[in-house]
């Protein structure tokens, strides 16, 4: 098992299953996780949160403030706007909402542990751009 206990990851998914997967594999992985079951409550967490995420795992589809939206508040508030984005969605054209959304990178789901894992891993520590 990994040591990342000083990294706090915000994962931003309305899907309560898919959530406590996500948030499963990265707890037993060291990470700090922050929940959010969409864009205004992921605000919240980060408005109220005493250590910043280095990773936003962001859902594009779900109620009250979408993906989209969300990511929209985030770039307008000067605190959070560098925090790396990757956005995670089944939407076939996750690519081209991802590119439109200017995030670090996408993962079209289903996204097995491993995979997560290595794209947490990448992205949050080094701030590395996900390949398409």
């Amino acid at each position: 098992m990994s040591v990342h206990g000083s990294e706090v990851i915000l994962v931003v998914e309305d899907d309560p299953d898919i959530a406590e997967a996500m948030i499963d594999v990265l707890v037993d992985e060291g990470y700090d996780v922050r929940h959010a079951a969409n864009g205004r409550e992921a605000l919240s967490v980060l408005r109220s949160s005493p250590a910043e995420p280095s990773l936003i795992l962001l859902d594009l589809m779900m109620p009250e403030m979408d993906g989209p939206q969300f990511r929209e508040a985030q770039l307008r508030d000067p605190r959070f706007a560098a925090i790396p984005v990757v956005v995670l969605s089944a939407d076939r054209n996750c690519a081209q909402r991802a590119t439109e959304l200017g995030v670090s990178g996408y993962v079209v789901k289903p996204l097995g542990p491993e995979q997560l894992v290595s794209l947490v891993a990448r992205t949050a520590t080094h701030h590395e751009p996900i390949p398409a």
